[in-house]
C-alpha cells in the first residue's frame, strides 16, 4: 500500500504504522521532516565552481520559511567592483544567471605600489541576502576551467614557478579571501607581509616585502636572486597577515662554484644534438665560478668528413668567422646560429668558444629531416582521453585494439594530476606495473621519484618486467603532475598490459586525467 504525504495532512515527527492480518499485528516507525525547513540557513548551489569567459553561471537557492518573496544578489568582481540585482522567491526557491565576460581585460598601467592589472579572471563572490539573514557564495572564472579549481583558503602564496636559477627574478603571488557579510567581502585595505627565507636551519630571512593586495585580495611581488647570495638548495616564501601565515617552497639552482679548489672552466651546451635544415642553434655558456669577463669570442664551421676536430676537449683557435658576445651580469652568454634551409647545410659542425682563460669547443649534426607520409582518409595517430577521474585508484590498460575500423598498437601513455596548490605537496601520483614495480613514485623502491627534466635530457630510461620503456615526469610537489611512458625504441609499442594508478592522499580534492596514443597498423 502507498500512502502521500502531503504537507497539510502531516507535519514533521514520528509517525507509527500499523499491520493487522489474521489476528497477526506489525508496527514500524517513520519519520518526517520538511526539506524547506532550512536550519542553518540559505541553501545556495551553482552549477560547478570554475567557468570560462562568455559561459553562464547558474545559482539556485532554497530559503528558510521566512515568508520572503524575493532576494537582493550583489556580485563582486576580482577588482572589486560589485554588481546589483535581485531575484524572486517562489515557494522558497529562486535561481538567478549571469553571463561571465566574453573577453580578457586590456592590461592597465601599473602606476604605483598598489595599483596592479585588471583581469577578468580570478574568484568572485555572490552575496545573497535577505529580510532576515545572507550568505556568500563563490567561483573562479579561468582561462582553463577544464583543468583549474576553486580554492577558498584564507591566505595562500606561491611562486611563479618552483626552480629558479640563480640570478634571475623571484616572482611571488598570492591570494587572500576575506569572508565577510557585507558588500565590501573581498575589500582588503591592510598589508600583507612577505619574507624570503633559507630552507634550512636556523632559516635565515634574506628579503623582506609589504605589499597591498588589490580589490580581488590578489598581491605579488618581485625579489632579486643574487648569485652570491643564494647557493643551491631549497628556499622558503612565507606571507603573513593579520593572524594568518601561509609558506610555499621554491629550488635555486645554482652551477658557480663559490670558496672551493674546483678548477675554473667554461661550461657550454646546446639545446639539442641534432637539428634539421632551418632550424635554430641555441649554444649558452658561463665559466663554473663568478668571474669578470670581457666577452665571449664564439665561431662556427661546418666540418669536413675525415677532418679531425676538437669535439667537447679543448681548442687552441677559432677555425671560422668570429662572433663576439657580450656576457651577462652573471657571466653567463646565450647565442643563436640560423642553420641554412637547404641540402648543403647536413653534417657535423663544429661551435668553439674563447673565455679568455679557455677556449672549448663542441658538435651538434644536421640530419635530413623525415618525411612523414599521412594518409587523408585518417590520421596516423588516435589518442584515448579519459578526464575528470576524483578516485584515487585508477587502471590503465593499453592493448592492441581495433577503433573505426583500424588495428591500433598503443604508443604513448600520458597522465596528469591536478590538485589545489595549497595541496600539491601531499598529493602525488604513484604509477606501477601489472607485476607491482613501482615506475613513478615517492618511496625509494620507485625506478622514477623527482622530475626527469635535466640539462640535455627529458626522458629517463628504465626497465619495466623485462621491457625498457622512456618516462618523462614532472616530478612531485607542482601544480600540475605530469607523467608520459613510451618504449625506448621509437619503432616499437607499449605492452598489453595493465597499468596501476594511486593517486596519495588524504580526504584533499583532485582529478585525474589520462591519454592514450595508439599509432595504425598499416
Amino acid at each position: 500500500a502507498q500512502t502521500s504525504i502531503m504537507p497539510l495532512s502531516f507535519t514533521e515527527g514520528s509517525y507509527k504504522i500499523k499491520a493487522e492480518y489474521r489476528g497477526l499485528t506489525k508496527t514500524t516507525t517513520v519519520g518526517i521532516i520538511d526539506p524547506l525547513k532550512l536550519s542553518d540557513g540559505a541553501l545556495l548551489i551553482l552549477d560547478k565552481q570554475v567557468y570560462g569567459l562568455g559561459e553562464t553561471v547558474l545559482l539556485t537557492g532554497l530559503l528558510p520559511p521566512t515568508g520572503d518573496n524575493s532576494v537582493s544578489i550583489s556580485l563582486t568582481k576580482p577588482d572589486g567592483s560589485t554588481i546589483n540585482s535581485g531575484a524572486t522567491v517562489d515557494n522558497q526557491r529562486f535561481s538567478w544567471s549571469w553571463i561571465a565576460p566574453i573577453t580578457e581585460k586590456p592590461l592597465a598601467i601599473k602606476l604605483d605600489d598598489r595599483s596592479v592589472s585588471k583581469t577578468n579572471y580570478g574568484i568572485y563572490k555572490i552575496h545573497v541576502s535577505a529580510s532576515s539573514h545572507g550568505k556568500d557564495v563563490f567561483f573562479k572564472v579561468s582561462s582553463d576551467p577544464e583543468n583549474d579549481s576553486l580554492s577558498l583558503i584564507p591566505l595562500y602564496v606561491s611562486t611563479e614557478k618552483s626552480l629558479y636559477k640563480a640570478g634571475e627574478k623571484l616572482k611571488v603571488i598570492g591570494n587572500i579571501i576575506k569572508r565577510e557579510q557585507g558588500s565590501e567581502g573581498l575589500v582588503i585595505p591592510a598589508r600583507i607581509t612577505i619574507l624570503v627565507i633559507d630552507g634550512k636551519f636556523p632559516y635565515k630571512q634574506i628579503h623582506a616585502a609589504s605589499v597591498y593586495p588589490d580589490q580581488g585580495g590578489n598581491f605579488q611581488s618581485l625579489f632579486e636572486l643574487p648569485i652570491t647570495v643564494f647557493s643551491e638548495g631549497e628556499y622558503k616564501v612565507r606571507a603573513s597577515y593579520s593572524s594568518k601565515q601561509a609558506d610555499s617552497t621554491f629550488t635555486i639552482a645554482n652551477d658557480f662554484s663559490f670558496g672551493s679548489d674546483e678548477k675554473l672552466s667554461l661550461l657550454l651546451a646546446t639545446d639539442k644534438s641534432e637539428y634539421y635544415p632551418g632550424d635554430m642553434v641555441n649554444i649558452s655558456g658561463k665559466p663554473n665560478k663568478l668571474i669578470y669577463l670581457e666577452q665571449f669570442d664564439v665561431s662556427v664551421i661546418q666540418k669536413i668528413d675525415g677532418e679531425i676536430t676538437c669535439g667537447s676537449f679543448y681548442c687552441g683557435k677559432h677555425l671560422g668567422p668570429v662572433t663576439t658576445i657580450r656576457p651577462s651580469s652573471s657571466g653567463s652568454f646565450s647565442h643563436q646560429i640560423q642553420i641554412s634551409d637547404s641540402p648543403s647545410s647536413l653534417g657535423s659542425y663544429e661551435i668553439t668558444v674563447d673565455a679568455g682563460f679557455e677556449t672549448k669547443s663542441l658538435m651538434f649534426d644536421v640530419v635530413e629531416k623525415p618525411i612523414i607520409l599521412e594518409s587523408k582518409k585518417s590520421p596516423l595517430t588516435i589518442i584515448e582521453k579519459v578526464n575528470r577521474i576524483l578516485e584515487n585508484k585508477i587502471s590503465i590498460t593499453t592493448n592492441e585494439k581495433t577503433i573505426d575500423d583500424n588495428q591500433v598498437l598503443p604508443r604513448v601513455l600520458s597522465g596528469s594530476l591536478l590538485t589545489a596548490k595549497a595541496n600539491q605537496s601531499d598529493v602525488n601520483l604513484r604509477i606501477s606495473s601489472e607485476s607491482g614495480v613501482c615506475i613513478i613514485g615517492p618511496e625509494k623502491n620507485c625506478l622514477v621519484q623527482d622530475s626527469t627534466k635535466k640539462p640535455g635530457q627529458i626522458y629517463e630510461s628504465v626497465s619495466v618486467d623485462g621491457v625498457n620503456l622512456k618516462v618523462r615526469y614532472s616530478g612531485p610537489d607542482v601544480y600540475l603532475e605530469k607523467f608520459d611512458i613510451l618504449p625506448e625504441l621509437s619503432t616499437d609499442f607499449l605492452p598489453n598490459v595493465t597499468w596501476n594508478v594511486d593517486v596519495i592522499k588524504d580526504d584533499q580534492a583532485s582529478r585525474f586525467y589520462y591519454k592514450i596514443n595508439y599509432k595504425i597498423l598499416e
